[in-house]
């Protein structure tokens, strides 16, 4: 894992354990999304994990912080949904295979 639940809600300055499912599936969703354009998964020994990691914790907030807000849902919403469109189905081994 890129970015650890407790790293994360460091980031957020969220206290307690009631948003921990909400942020953990962010963060899967965030490396996901990564990985669907294109990003291949970092770890710490990776001369660009600082810059990965940090994507990670932009997504994942934008995302905490903008619940509840339709607008802005829809926008995101319309964004992941051709984000998705765009794969096909395909997982990430079979687009690098490819390419």
């Amino acid at each position: 894992m890129s970015v650890s639940l407790i790293e994360m809600k460091q980031y957020l300055l969220v206290d307690g354990t009631h948003q921990d499912n909400v942020i953990q599936s962010l963060i899967d969703a965030s490396e996901a999304e990564l990985q669907g354009s294109g990003v291949r998964k970092m770890t710490e020994g990776d001369e660009l994990y600082p810059l990965y990691k940090l994507a990670i914790q932009i997504l994942v907030s934008r995302r905490f912080e903008d619940r509840g807000q339709v607008e802005k849902a829809n926008v995101n919403l319309d964004y992941l949904l051709s984000k998705l469109a765009m794969n096909r189905g395909e997982d990430s081994e079979t687009i690098q295979q490819t390419e």
